[in-house]
């Protein structure tokens, strides 16, 4: 066995020996990583020649790493190792590959996406067409100005006005803010930290890259970087958050600065199975309630609660099982429309009446009600009114359970942009935002020095330092834009799901959803109340994000611990596993 450190060969210390653990990442978020490992500095001029040069003050760093390589003859893994212990006898240190080191690193911890240089529209000025401003990532533009409702003001941002069949910019409008793509704000983040990128896969996925970020500010605010309109999230914090939401993974290589993305999908194909027939023991234990297993595959997925009026609509999983003995179940959609369509006008209706009840239509798995959204009056009868209706569905973004009453859960903060209909424009976007300007400052005290008079630069000064840049959104609300939509409704509005359905109560289909259970890790079932312990024999280590097979049975591994000593690995390993359950 060799270990190289700095490209130099180190030795280990004489009849020490040490473990390497190779985690499975959608269990543990880990690669492989080893306990301590020992190397002797007094009569080791080669471990001299590496660690000589390092003092207590190297070692309280916590960036401290040197690059690393153990190689044996059937094992190689390269990554970094941190120093743990130093002092005039001998170092002690801890190798991290892959994920581990990435998530040692301290590179971005203190790096804020809402306050990089992420950039701005090239022109806020509205277009003579709307429609130029829609186009999207397939025409070239990397941000799109959709129509939206400042929710806190009731104001419409970017407003269009249809007129003879055709649209034009309202009367108010003096200029646009604007939505970017999602991976286009991935892009510019890697940028900005001087990082290169590969998001290929995702470049090349027909609906991920349509990804449209829908946090915005108003126009009059003067506020158009669209870093300003960010969460205060570290860049770390956005890579790890975008994971679960994209169902794929980030590699960040802080030595080589660069960052790559794969799909969880691609991860999955490209693994071969194992067989293991070489089993020395085995035991099986109970994983009690506060040892819960956090297989990825088996979390409960969340949307984080985001507190904009359609939340109770979004999800509503208590409101489901609360009605699920009086909900009217259709075979199809389409079926379940022609049933109710008539109370599209709700002029008169029995005790009975299904507009009254949660309505479910099976081949779609979807939820109804009949939602009231405009009284119109009765001919010259002012205080007589006809409710106006919509289908509105509910609980579509509801949690996607596999095990109940889990502990496992994954919350997501890439959220359904809120979308509801406004009784004279239709269905538009709206955004719940703070009612001032973060430029907005109290006047002085006495005389004519109120900042109203004063220049931009000299009300920031009379402000003072802030700590950090306001933040006026806590979540990243997303839709897909792939500039066909305004085609879909009355006016342009990011899709969420895969069915939409107008004012009129027909039907309008995209190929894109935010549902949850899309978003679901296509990966085997496991059994998570029962952990298996085998001892096996195996030259090198198996790939342990592997399908194993051990005693005519399939598995999924939790990780892989080996043992080296200078003579090299040992073939005895020790490995966690849980039963695939039977997919038939």
């Amino acid at each position: 066995m060799q270990i190289l450190v700095n490209g130099k060969i180190a030795s280990i210390k004489k009849g020490s020996s040490f473990e390497f653990v190779s985690e499975n990442r959608f269990f543990t978020d880990s690669d492989g990583y080893s306990l301590s490992i020992t190397f002797p500095l007094a009569g080791c001029p080669e471990n001299i020649a590496i660690f000589g040069h390092l003092n207590r003050k190297d070692v309280d760093n916590p960036k401290m790493t040197l690059d690393c390589e153990i190689c044996d003859i059937h094992f190689l893994k390269s990554g970094a190792i941190t120093i743990t212990d130093l002092n005039e006898t001998e170092v002690k240190a801890q190798f991290l590959e892959g994920r581990s080191a990435q998530n040692f690193d301290v590179t971005w911890d203190d790096v804020y996406i809402n306050e990089l240089d992420l950039g701005e529209p090239a022109s806020l000025s509205p277009p003579s067409q709307p429609y130029t401003a829609w186009q999207g990532l397939i025409y070239g533009q990397e941000y799109v100005a959709l129509p939206w409702v400042n929710n806190s003001s009731t104001n419409i941002q970017n407003e269009v006005v249809k007129e003879n069949n055709s649209t034009r910019w309202g009367d108010d409008v003096e200029g646009l803010s604007f939505f970017p793509y999602l991976i286009v704000i991935a892009k510019r983040i890697c940028e900005a930290v001087g990082y290169e990128y590969d998001f290929s896969e995702w470049e090349n996925d027909e609906e991920k890259r349509f990804l449209l970020v829908c946090n915005a500010l108003p126009y009059a605010w003067d506020i158009p970087q669209f870093a300003r309109a960010l969460p205060h999230w570290t860049v770390t914090d956005f890579f790890e958050k975008l994971e679960p939401f994209l169902a794929g993974e980030f590699d960040i290589n802080h030595k080589s600065k660069i960052v790559s993305f794969t799909f969880y999908k691609t991860i999955l194909a490209g693994k071969n199975d194992v067989l293991l027939n070489r089993v020395v023991d085995s035991f099986s234990s109970e994983v009690s309630s506060k040892e819960e297993c956090e297989y990825k595959g088996s979390a409960t997925l969340k949307y984080k609660e985001c507190g904009h009026h359609m939340q109770k609509f979004y999800s509503c999983d208590w409101f489901v099982a609360e009605q699920r003995d009086s909900i009217v179940e259709y075979d199809t959609l389409k079926e379940l429309i022609e049933a109710n369509e008539k109370y599209r006008v709700i002029t008169s209706s029995g005790r009975n009446s299904t507009h009254k009840r949660v309505l479910y239509a099976k081949d779609v798995d979807r939820f109804y009600v009949i939602r009231v959204f405009l009284y119109s009056p009765i001919g010259s009868f002012p205080d007589s009114f006809f409710p106006y209706t919509i289908l509105q569905p509910i609980n579509v973004f509801g949690d996607d359970v596999v095990i109940e009453d889990t502990d496992n859960e994954i919350e997501i903060e890439f959220v359904p942009v809120c979308i509801d209909i406004d009784d004279e424009k239709g269905y538009l976007l709206f955004l719940d935002l703070p009612s001032y300007d973060e430029t907005e400052i109290e006047m002085n005290s006495g005389g004519l020095s109120s900042n109203s008079f004063q220049t931009l630069p000299v009300q920031l000064l009379s402000a003072g330092e802030k700590e950090s840049r306001a933040e006026y959104f806590d979540v990243i609300n997303i839709g897909f834009w792939d500039g066909s939509n305004y085609n879909l409704l009355n006016s342009p509005i990011p899709a969420i799901d895969s069915i939409m359905i107008r004012e009129d109560w027909t039907l309008a289909h995209t190929h894109f959803s935010m549902r949850l259970k899309d978003l679901r890790i296509q990966s085997p079932q496991i059994d998570s109340q029962q952990k298996y312990t085998f001892s096996f024999l195996y030259d090198g280590v198996p790939d342990v994000r592997s399908v194993f097979y051990i005693n005519g049975k399939k598995y999924l591994c939790e990780k892989i611990t080996s043992t080296f000593s200078e003579n090299g690995m040992s073939q005895l390993k020790i490995g966690v596993f849980y039963r695939i359950v039977d997919e038939n």
